[in-house]
């Protein structure tokens, strides 16, 4: 499992290279630094600095993440991870698992699992805001409930979208006017909560595509989310439980870390963090990182790692593989 410090290169004029089992950054003008593989837990590039391939090789070995985003903000974010696990018997059961009839089970089991964080989330929320959230909660309560009759995917699709946009109203209605925050929106973000969320999503996809990759299994070929050109599907999948999480971690960024004079707008870009926004941003998200939220308290704290872990390792055993072995504080959610 890759360590828990996250490197992020923001300067185009940065030079990285591999020095031994290291990463040599270098800027003209300073001294260059050195930074050990083996501490790394993630990878953030902003822009274009130069990175040479033996870099990325190194990093794929190591099994440490990569999230490589655009400068200012056009086009799509991309993402790199381990290299691919020769478990072909794996993936064999994740094909015909995700061709057959236990398809909408497994969809099913992981919209209830956003759903119920949702749910922990909002009332967390509503108790340190002192703000109603009954009819939130009802709304999500009744599309978890609504699950267990769900016969193809595209309800569960369907019910997911409903729980999402009845958290985005309320959420919508209990920050501040001055985030400007009306609901989801995307591709550009046009508000700051909705830049963060987008942003936050980015890194969780980045995690999550590690631990996919390291497992075995097909990125490209999930339950829940249909085969697309480019489309992670089976990343997108295990990420859906964990999207609350991030959702935590933008609400704490816009109550103690961010203002919105740290964000630009574009009629063209959308809003994005400025260069003194990102460096706030990205030191909260290396400190969430490692204590991840969780929907119920954990006795112990749980890293971002860990949590993707967790989720590529219940896909297992719902694949009947048997459960793993370890920690027994990962192994609680694996006997049904």
């Amino acid at each position: 499992m890759p360590g828990d410090l996250v490197l992020l290169i923001d300067h185009r004029d940065t030079t990285v290279t591999l020095d031994g089992q290291a990463l040599r950054i270098e800027r003209p003008g300073r001294p260059p630094h050195r930074v050990p593989l083996g501490p790394l837990g993630s990878v953030i590039v902003h822009g274009s600095p130069l990175v040479s391939c033996d870099v990325w090789r190194a990093l794929a070995e190591a099994g440490v993440p990569a999230a490589l985003l655009p400068g200012r903000g056009r086009g799509e974010p991309a993402h790199l991870g381990a290299g691919l696990n020769a478990s072909v018997a794996l993936r064999a059961r994740q094909h015909a698992a995700a061709l057959g009839a236990q398809r909408v089970d497994i969809a099913r089991a992981l919209v209830a699992d956003k759903l119920s964080a949702q749910r922990a989330l909002l009332r967390e929320s509503a108790e340190r805001w002192l703000v109603e959230h009954e009819d939130c909660e009802a709304a999500i309560g009744r599309r978890w409930a609504d699950l267990a009759s769900a016969a193809d995917v595209s309800t569960v699709m369907g019910l997911e979208g409903a729980g999402a946009a009845a958290w985005f109203r309320w959420l919508g209605g209990a920050l501040p006017s001055r985030w400007r925050f009306q609901g989801r929106n995307r591709r550009p973000p046009r508000d700051p909560v909705n830049a963060l969320l987008s942003l936050g999503y980015t890194l969780l996809e980045a995690e999550m595509r590690a631990a996919v990759q390291a497992a075995g299994f097909d990125p490209a070929l999930g339950f829940l989310h249909d085969i697309a050109p480019a489309r992670a599907a089976l990343v997108l999948d295990l990420m859906e439980p964990l999207r609350p999480s991030v959702d935590a971690l933008a609400i704490q960024v816009v109550e103690e870390v961010l203002d919105p004079r740290h964000f630009t707008y574009s009629q063209t870009e959308g809003c994005r963090l400025n260069k003194t926004g990102r460096r706030q941003f990205y030191a909260a998200f290396a400190e969430a990182r490692e204590d991840w939220w969780q929907p119920q308290p954990a006795a112990a704290p749980v890293s971002l790692a860990s949590a993707c872990w967790r989720q590529v390792q219940w896909l297992r055993v719902r694949l009947g593989e048997p459960a793993p072995a370890g920690d027994p504080a990962l192994l609680e959610d694996f006997d049904g």
